[in-house]
């Protein structure tokens, strides 16, 4: 019985690594590789917003009205992205999108949504960095 345990815990523990190998982008590969791309796009974009929001903050600094209303603004549009990938990607509760969109569901999202953070950080770089007369 011991041996058959130590066998099954060493059979585990050299498929662990294989399992735990990350997915590489290939655009022109199967689906799981093609999501890969979908989503390092959307971490880029996430990134680039990020940084984007923290120059922002950094500009706003000691303005304490400012900054809290655009606290708020930054919450609500995570509010109304999420409204509008479930607008794009409708699903009843308990439904699960990938029955109802099929394999393409993961990458076509991701897609969506790195689509609208770069639109979010295109408005806050021209709304709150961009030089006198470029921006509003």
């Amino acid at each position: 019985m011991m041996r058959a345990a130590a066998f099954l815990a060493l059979a585990l523990s050299a498929a662990a690594p294989a399992a735990a190998q990350s997915i590489a982008c290939n655009p022109a590969g199967n689906q799981a590789e093609m999501n890969q791309c979908a989503f390092d796009d959307l971490r880029k974009a996430d990134a680039e917003l990020n940084a984007t929001y923290a120059q922002v903050l950094a500009k706003l600094k000691g303005q304490t009205v400012a900054l809290a209303r655009l606290k708020t603004a930054q919450r609500l549009w995570v509010q109304l992205r999420d409204a509008d990938l479930a607008a794009q990607f409708p699903v009843a509760d308990k439904q699960d999108p990938r029955v109802t969109y099929g394999s393409i569901y993961s990458m076509d999202r991701a897609g969506a949504q790195a689509e609208l953070t770069r639109q979010r950080t295109a408005y806050l770089r021209k709304q709150f960095l961009a030089p006198a007369g470029e921006g509003r």
